[in-house]
């Protein structure tokens, strides 16, 4: 399915006049070149400095340690005048370089260049969330139950600067008609679902006393506290890069979207709903009240996007296949992109040129989850994240009746 007849390997580049995928085959193939790995020497960002302390107030000086200081001060000021303004002492000659031919050799390609080749490939939310990842201390899940979780490798609850508010926005992510699609659905249908229906009770029981409920007056502004007590129905947008990678290569490539930047920000996530306002009441049949019967309804819901930045990889499953990665994008491999589903089928493990082997951005890398956790090992660094995106409320009309 890879090789071509001349023995250079197929591959798909993204397209940017149509913005699809483009198939190089034949002479404008790739060839691979054995014995390469993606860098990882490049040091870290600087984590970020902690907060200044108060300065010590400081005391007038002495006379007796100002009559010391000045003292110095003049002595250096006569030093300096009395040292001369150039030195006739000729200077050593330089030794003659000696000459060696020049060796051409692959350029290295480090794995904290991925965002810059992100932003050429038009991923710039996804660039910058890849780029707080590597400026984080060390933070991952080890297992899939400990990201479920939020339990990081110290066995602890991940911390408050292991959660992103900031980044991206709602608005932004429905500016994708896939995620518009998505929405529409859940906050049309979705939401009065019978699974939604069980849910809503589960949820509002405790608060069945009340005459009504603003869910801000419970969890105030914690989008956390928001989705752990009052979140109850979701819809699951789209795949992960590797997934898409994998679909893709099954159906049309050619026809098929690109990765881009909402799959490189987000991958496979889910649109949330939290239940927003409810009004309770006694439900009243016939002019009689039901007697322990009470009537919540539902008039407004919180919708947002709550997802993990992780590398995390199932386990026993190969380490997801994320494309082939250069200073200048990204291309994919089809052989490696079905390899990525078994591990019964060979794949092109190593990087590829297309074209000229000593021109960096002519060789590209193939980058898995795992790349990203060795990374994290060598330098003790990388943090995993949650990411959170601002809130939108949403009236209810006509209102979910739930029955408590």
């Amino acid at each position: 399915m890879a090789a071509s007849t001349n023995g250079k390997i197929r591959y798909f580049k993204i397209g940017k006049l149509l913005w699809r995928w483009k198939l190089c085959d034949g002479d404008n193939g790739c060839s691979p070149i054995p014995g390469l790995a993606i860098a990882m020497d490049k040091a870290p960002p600087a984590l970020p400095s902690p907060a200044a302390s108060t300065p010590t107030p400081t005391r007038p000086w002495t006379r007796e340690e100002f009559r010391k200081d000045t003292a110095a001060t003049f002595s250096s000021f006569k030093k300096w005048l009395d040292t001369p303004w150039g030195d006739d002492t000729p200077a050593a000659p330089k030794p003659e370089p000696v000459k060696q031919g020049k060796v051409k050799t692959v350029p290295a390609f480090d794995i904290q260049e991925i965002p810059g080749a992100m932003r050429k490939e038009m991923m710039p939310v996804g660039a910058k969330l890849m780029e707080r990842w590597f400026a984080g201390r060390l933070n991952y899940s080890p297992t899939d139950d400990d990201e479920q979780g939020k339990i990081n490798q110290d066995g602890k609850p991940y911390p408050p600067d292991m959660y992103d508010t900031t980044t991206v926005k709602l608005d932004w992510v429905l500016k994708y008609a896939r995620a518009k699609e998505k929405y529409d659905y859940l906050i049309t249908e979705a939401i009065r679902s019978p699974r939604a229906i069980d849910k809503l009770k589960e949820k509002l029981i405790p608060y069945k006393a009340r005459s009504d409920l603003f869910t801000t007056d419970v969890c105030g502004d914690d989008s956390k506290q928001l989705h752990k007590l009052f979140q109850f129905q979701f819809s699951q947008v789209d795949g992960a890069l590797a997934e898409k990678i994998r679909n893709q290569l099954i159906a049309d490539i050619e026809r098929s979207g690109i990765p881009d930047d909402l799959t490189a920000a987000l991958g496979s996530f889910n649109i949330y709903v939290a239940i927003g306002s409810v009004r309770f009441s006694q439900d009243i049949a016939s002019g009689v009240v039901v007697s322990g019967t009470i009537k919540a309804q539902i008039t407004g819901i919180w919708v947002y996007v709550t997802d993990g930045y992780t590398f995390t990889d199932k386990q026993g499953d190969r380490s997801q296949y994320l494309g082939h990665w250069s200073s200048d994008g990204v291309i994919v491999i089809p052989l490696d992109g079905v390899a990525a589903t078994s591990r019964h089928i060979p794949y092109v493990e190593s990087p590829v040129t297309i074209g000229n082997p000593v021109i960096k951005w002519e060789v590209y890398y193939p980058v898995h989850n795992s790349d990203f956790r060795q990374w994290q090992i060598k330098h003790k660094r990388g943090g995993d994240f949650i990411i959170y995106t601002d809130r939108r409320f949403v009236p209810v009309n006509p209102a979910i009746a739930v029955y408590l």
